[in-house]
């Protein structure tokens, strides 16, 4: 089996120079990179993955302000995300996500004990007390609400973009995802909804969430943004949308997705 390399530096990924992402058609190795010592001396962490789309892969989590070696750059992984095919970034955004696990899991969170990489499976051990670790994942709703024909949008007012999207939130221990969407939509904009059907997931490594997609319809109620985490809120239909994701994200997908249905109903 051959082996791979891949670098990171939060979130940003290190790719050769001769990539360009612009044309979209990007080979399905664009997130490698050639295996340097200066690249392993200067590592955070290295962790080596038996098998990685196919093959061993050796990932390093690098720090914030290295400079990128010679012939190489780096790359907000997102812009990959925007630019390139789901199935041809995949791969680098899972590498990412176990890179940024394994410089989060460097001392045991029970007793301080600097972890090492368990042998037999992905995980970290402490030495001392034998807590394991296992890479976190971090399921999120995407709720797409329905009403009279038109779509719920709301701004967050941590979005330093100001685009407008469907209204997200982490599933909490002991929820249902669809008790999730219910609360999240409650809490957010104050209005009662009933829950229709499962869009569709994606994994999102900024950090370590599982974006889930969920159709509804509104109940009752009138929108009241939080003012906290949700600035404004409202109804749109499919030809006068305000300024929404880029391409690339599940949240843009199911908008667009929402505004087909709309118009073809």
């Amino acid at each position: 089996m051959t082996e791979s390399s891949a670098a990171f530096r939060g979130s940003e990924i290190l790719i050769d120079n001769s990539i360009d992402l612009a044309s979209g058609d990007a080979p399905a190795t664009w997130w490698q990179c050639r295996a340097t010592a200066e690249l392993s001396s200067a590592a955070e962490v290295e962790l080596y993955l038996p098998c990685m789309a196919g093959q061993a892969t050796r990932l390093w989590r690098l720090p914030e302000g290295l400079a990128a070696p010679n012939g190489h750059r780096w790359l907000p992984l997102r812009e990959a995300v925007y630019q390139l095919p789901e199935d041809t970034w995949l791969s680098a955004a899972r590498a990412m996500a176990y890179a940024n696990w394994r410089a989060a899991n460097r001392f045991c969170g029970r007793c301080g004990t600097k972890n090492i990489d368990k042998a037999d499976e992905l995980a970290v051990q402490c030495p001392a007390c034998g807590n394991l670790g296992f890479p976190r994942l971090s399921p999120a709703i995407l709720a797409v609400v329905y009403k009279d024909g038109q779509l719920l949008l709301a701004r967050n007012a941590a979005n330093k973009a100001g685009f407008w999207s469907l209204l997200a939130g982490f599933v909490e221990p002991g929820e249902r995802f669809e008790d999730c969407v219910k609360r999240e939509v409650r809490e957010e904009v104050g209005i009662e909804i009933e829950v229709d059907s499962y869009l569709g997931s994606q994994p999102w490594p900024f950090p370590d969430q599982l974006m889930i997609g969920f159709s509804a319809r509104w109940v009752a109620g009138e929108l009241h943004p939080d003012g906290l985490e949700i600035a404004e809120a409202g109804w749109f239909s499919p030809t006068a949308l305000p300024f929404v994701p880029k391409t690339g994200s599940l949240s843009r997908r199911l908008i667009d997705q929402a505004c087909r249905n709309l118009t073809t109903s």
